[in-house]
Protein backbone atom coordinates (compact mmCIF):
# COMPACT_ATOMS: atom_id res chain seq x y z
CA UNK A 1 0.00 0.00 0.00
CA UNK A 2 1.50 3.42 -0.69
CA UNK A 3 1.72 6.09 1.56
CA UNK A 4 -0.35 8.74 2.33
CA UNK A 5 2.05 11.38 1.30
CA UNK A 6 2.41 9.39 -2.01
CA UNK A 7 -1.56 9.26 -2.51
CA UNK A 8 -2.70 12.76 -1.69
CA UNK A 9 0.63 13.90 -4.28
CA UNK A 10 -1.33 11.55 -6.85
CA UNK A 11 -4.34 13.18 -5.88
CA UNK A 12 -2.98 16.19 -6.50
CA UNK A 13 -1.38 16.01 -9.98
CA UNK A 14 -4.53 14.37 -10.79
CA UNK A 15 -6.21 17.88 -10.26
CA UNK A 16 -3.42 19.77 -11.71
CA UNK A 17 -3.78 17.56 -14.82
CA UNK A 18 -7.68 17.45 -15.10
CA UNK A 19 -7.00 21.98 -14.87
CA UNK A 20 -4.32 21.97 -17.34
CA UNK A 21 -6.77 20.50 -19.88
CA UNK A 22 -9.73 22.26 -18.72
CA UNK A 23 -7.58 25.02 -19.45
CA UNK A 24 -6.56 23.81 -22.88
CA UNK A 25 -10.40 23.31 -23.78
CA UNK A 26 -11.70 26.21 -22.17
CA UNK A 27 -10.96 28.94 -25.02
CA UNK A 28 -13.60 26.48 -27.14
CA UNK A 29 -15.53 25.60 -24.84
CA UNK A 30 -16.35 28.92 -22.95
CA UNK A 31 -16.37 30.88 -26.29
CA UNK A 32 -13.16 33.32 -25.63
CA UNK A 33 -10.72 32.09 -28.37
CA UNK A 34 -11.17 35.28 -30.30
CA UNK A 35 -9.48 36.86 -27.58
CA UNK A 36 -5.38 36.42 -28.03
CA UNK A 37 -4.42 37.21 -24.66
CA UNK A 38 -6.71 35.11 -22.90
CA UNK A 39 -6.39 31.96 -25.72
CA UNK A 40 -2.59 32.22 -25.62
CA UNK A 41 -2.83 32.38 -21.78
CA UNK A 42 -4.90 29.35 -21.42
CA UNK A 43 -3.27 27.47 -23.88
CA UNK A 44 0.45 27.73 -22.70
CA UNK A 45 -0.40 27.98 -18.59
CA UNK A 46 -2.52 24.84 -19.23
CA UNK A 47 -0.09 22.95 -21.76
CA UNK A 48 2.85 23.84 -18.40
CA UNK A 49 0.18 22.00 -15.63
CA UNK A 50 -0.28 18.77 -18.14
CA UNK A 51 3.18 18.67 -18.63
CA UNK A 52 4.08 19.08 -15.12
CA UNK A 53 1.78 16.67 -13.90
CA UNK A 54 2.68 13.76 -16.22
CA UNK A 55 5.92 14.46 -15.27
CA UNK A 56 4.98 14.10 -12.04
CA UNK A 57 3.27 10.78 -12.45
CA UNK A 58 5.89 9.51 -14.35
CA UNK A 59 8.32 9.58 -11.22
CA UNK A 60 7.27 11.17 -7.95
CA UNK A 61 10.38 11.16 -6.43
CA UNK A 62 11.86 13.78 -8.89
CA UNK A 63 11.14 17.11 -10.10
CA UNK A 64 10.37 18.17 -6.84
CA UNK A 65 10.96 21.42 -7.58
CA UNK A 66 7.74 21.35 -10.28
CA UNK A 67 5.90 21.77 -6.78
CA UNK A 68 6.58 25.38 -6.38
CA UNK A 69 6.45 25.68 -10.34
CA UNK A 70 2.40 24.75 -9.89
CA UNK A 71 2.35 27.63 -7.15
CA UNK A 72 3.73 29.79 -9.66
CA UNK A 73 1.53 29.23 -12.36
CA UNK A 74 -1.91 29.18 -9.96
CA UNK A 75 -0.37 33.21 -8.51
CA UNK A 76 -0.32 33.76 -12.74
CA UNK A 77 -3.44 32.17 -13.66
CA UNK A 78 -5.25 34.78 -10.80
CA UNK A 79 -3.32 37.81 -11.84
CA UNK A 80 -3.22 36.65 -15.71
CA UNK A 81 -6.39 38.33 -16.67
CA UNK A 82 -4.98 42.37 -15.38
CA UNK A 83 -1.60 41.83 -16.51
CA UNK A 84 -2.09 40.49 -19.88
CA UNK A 85 -5.18 42.80 -20.11
CA UNK A 86 -8.43 40.31 -21.07
CA UNK A 87 -10.51 40.98 -17.52
CA UNK A 88 -13.32 42.08 -19.41
CA UNK A 89 -13.60 38.84 -20.97
CA UNK A 90 -15.87 37.58 -18.08
CA UNK A 91 -15.48 34.13 -18.95
CA UNK A 92 -11.75 34.04 -19.69
CA UNK A 93 -11.06 35.93 -16.35
CA UNK A 94 -13.40 33.15 -13.96
CA UNK A 95 -12.16 30.32 -15.35
CA UNK A 96 -8.27 31.13 -14.56
CA UNK A 97 -9.12 33.10 -11.54
CA UNK A 98 -10.99 30.26 -10.41
CA UNK A 99 -8.33 27.66 -11.72
CA UNK A 100 -5.89 29.41 -10.35
CA UNK A 101 -7.45 30.19 -7.06
CA UNK A 102 -7.99 25.94 -6.25
CA UNK A 103 -4.78 24.86 -7.93
CA UNK A 104 -2.88 27.13 -5.32
CA UNK A 105 -5.02 25.76 -2.44
CA UNK A 106 -4.80 22.00 -3.53
CA UNK A 107 -1.02 22.67 -4.57
CA UNK A 108 0.14 24.74 -1.26
CA UNK A 109 -0.40 21.49 0.64
CA UNK A 110 2.06 19.72 -1.30
CA UNK A 111 4.42 22.05 -1.93
CA UNK A 112 4.97 22.46 1.40
CA UNK A 113 4.94 19.12 2.57
CA UNK A 114 7.91 16.86 3.53
CA UNK A 115 10.08 16.31 0.95
CA UNK A 116 10.21 12.77 -0.29
CA UNK A 117 13.77 11.36 -0.55
CA UNK A 118 14.76 9.53 -3.71
CA UNK A 119 16.03 7.12 -2.69
CA UNK A 120 14.24 3.93 0.11
CA UNK A 121 13.52 3.87 3.52
CA UNK A 122 11.75 5.44 6.17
Amino acid sequence: MAPASSRRAVLVYAFVLASGIWLVLSPYLLGFAWDPSAWWNALVIGSALTLIALLRFANPNRFLGLRWTTLVLALWLMLSPFVANYYDVRPAFWSAFIVGALLLLVASGEAAGRPMRATGGV
